[in-house]
Order: C-alpha cells, then sequence, then structure tokens
C-alpha cells in the first residue's frame, strides 16, 4: 500500500545569487527524519535531489541535537512551518567536476552567526517542463484548497456572526426582563419592608402604653395601701371604750344637788372591773381573755387611762361603803 505523500511547496532567495528567486518543493513521507525529497527550480531549469534517513541522523549527531529536535529546526527552514521567515538562509554552489550537479545548504541565523543544518546535493532534471508542471499544479490545488478553507471559515464566521447578533439580542432581552424583575421585587420589598415598619411602630406604641398602665396600677396599690395602713391608728384615738358610751348615756348625778347615797353590794358587783374592753383593730383575739384572767398587777398595767379612773373611782366608793357600815 503506496502512502500518502506530503508536498510543501515555497518560494525562496539564495545568498549567493541576490534577488534571483527559486521555487524550492519539499516532499517526505512520515516526516523529514525518514528522509525527504527536495526540487528546485528557477523557473527555466529543475534541479532535483534526496536526503536519506542517516544522513539526517548523522546531521543530527554532528550539530550535538536530539533527532526531534532537529527535524523540527528541518521542517522550519524547508517549510517554513507555512510562513516566511528569515532566520535560515540558503545557498547554490556549482561543483566544478560536473557541470549538472549542484550542492544546495541550508543554514540557521542567530545573530549574524550561521550554523549548518544540512545539505543536498541537486542533479539536473532533463524534462524541467513536467516538474515546472507539476508545480503549477500543486500550487493552484494549494490555492483552491486555501480558497475552499478561506470560504469555509468565512461562512463559520458569518454564522457565528449571526449567533453573535442573536445572543446579544436575547441577553438584551434578558437584561431587560432582569431589570423590571428587580424593580417589582424592590417595589415588593419596599412595601412589606413599610408594613413591617409599621407593625413594629404599632407594637412598640402598645407595649409602652401597658408598661404605663402596670406602672399606674402598681403605683394606684401603692397608695391604697398606705392608706389603709394609717387608718386603723386613727381609729384607735377617735374610738371610745364602753366605759365611755355608758357614762355618757348615764351621766354620775353631783353631790350638791341632793345627798349622796352610797352604792350598794349588788350596784359594786355590776361595776366590777369585768367589764367588756373592745380589742383595737389586728390585736390577737385572746388579749380580752388575757386581760379578765390575769393577776391584779397584770391588769392594772395592761389598763388604759379611761380604765384606771374608773377602777380608781370603784375604789374610793368601796370605801366609802365600808366607812358607812
Amino acid at each position: 500500500m503506496q502512502m500518502r505523500m506530503d508536498t510543501s511547496l515555497r518560494r525562496i532567495e539564495v545568498s549567493s545569487e541576490p534577488g534571483k528567486i527559486y521555487f524550492l518543493r519539499v516532499t517526505w513521507e512520515e516526516d523529514l527524519g525518514s528522509g525527504f525529497s527536495v526540487d528546485l527550480c528557477d523557473g527555466q531549469s529543475v534541479w532535483r535531489g534526496k536526503v536519506s534517513e542517516e544522513e539526517v541522523s548523522k546531521e543530527a549527531q554532528e550539530m550535538e541535537m536530539k533527532r526531534d529536535i532537529y527535524v523540527d529546526e528541518l521542517c522550519q527552514a524547508l517549510t517554513a512551518g507555512g510562513k516566511q521567515t528569515n532566520n535560515y538562509s540558503f545557498d547554490l554552489s556549482k561543483d566544478p567536476a560536473d557541470s549538472h550537479t549542484l550542492h544546495f545548504s541550508y543554514e540557521k541565523v542567530l545573530k549574524d552567526v550561521f550554523f549548518k543544518l544540512g545539505s543536498a546535493e541537486l542533479h539536473t532534471i532533463s524534462k524541467p517542463i513536467e516538474v515546472i508542471k507539476e508545480l503549477i499544479n500543486h500550487g493552484l490545488d494549494r490555492s483552491s484548497e486555501l480558497r475552499a478553507r478561506n470560504e469555509h471559515l468565512l461562512g463559520e464566521n458569518e454564522r457565528l456572526g449571526r449567533e453573535r447578533d442573536y445572543v446579544t439580542e436575547e441577553l438584551k432581552k434578558y437584561v431587560q426582563a432582569k431589570e423590571v424583575l428587580e424593580q417589582d421585587l424592590y417595589t415588593r420589598f419596599v412595601l412589606v419592608l413599610n408594613e413591617k415598619k409599621a407593625k413594629i411602630r404599632n407594637l412598640q406604641e402598645k407595649l409602652k402604653q401597658a408598661q404605663e398602665e402596670v406602672e399606674s396600677e402598681l403605683q394606684h396599690r401603692g397608695d391604697t395601701s398606705t392608706v389603709e395602713s394609717k387608718a386603723p391608728a386613727e381609729q384607735d384615738y377617735e374610738g371610745s371604750t364602753d366605759e365611755e358610751s355608758i357614762e355618757n348615756e348615764n351621766p354620775r348625778p353631783s353631790t350638791s344637788a341632793r345627798g349622796w347615797d352610797p352604792p350598794s353590794r349588788n350596784q359594786v358587783a355590776a361595776i366590777s372591773p369585768q367589764r367588756n374592753l373592745q380589742p383595737q383593730p389586728g390585736a390577737p383575739q385572746t388579749q380580752k381573755t388575757s386581760l379578765m384572767t390575769s393577776s391584779p398587777q397584770c391588769l392594772w398595767h395592761n389598763l388604759t387611762v379611761p380604765d384606771c379612773f374608773v377602777v380608781k373611782y370603784i375604789h374610793v366608793v368601796g370605801l366609802f361603803f365600808l366607812y358607812d357600815r
């Protein structure tokens, strides 16, 4: 099975003949490292040569370069990687022994320093017209391929441009819709926020009013308890005992109006100290019993001022009664 041949055609100038144009065609199967064929044409004559794989490896060893790197340099120099470059120089020299043989060399230029990459021995072809036709056909085919590729790229570019315009319009619509949506959401948010603020203010007012009511109720209760605590003391001073009420209802007759009648024994017993004393508010209920059952000394110390006068009166009446007897 015959393998497909790759071909590169480029235009070069040689340093030995400035201004003269040559066309260089390089053909290879796998890559330049496996060997390649060189055709050089000046428009009238054609020279052809071949570089074997062994020669490529030998040149790489002489330059102390790895084979892959050297093959890349050859591709840049002979095919220019599809681009025209000034980093490489070409030269032709005739063989003094054979006028139909040319020595074709190619070098790399680094800051005016030339490094020889390799050379090939070219021989004149007897029928250059066929090779020139092949070069023209290759150029036309390549031009057609590039034109078709260019048209394809132009079509892709137009399609991408239309898609870009469509996407731009859609994006503008989305941006407008987003702005409308944002405005709507912002308006709703403002309404909700204002409503929440109004509710918060209302709740704060209710809370403040409730606190004022609680404080007023507590102050009212405190004033009421203060008045109730003062009322019993005032009643103690303003009230009267049973003996005072009895004396007011039954006043004692004076001795100046008529003769004094001493009381009988029953009368003395009736006005004895066993009288009903009203207990003061808040005093324990056992106070009355203790007053009635206590000794005369304890009873005397527990009597109030009106009670003392009553007891004195009873004592005096008793003495008169005993004296009269």
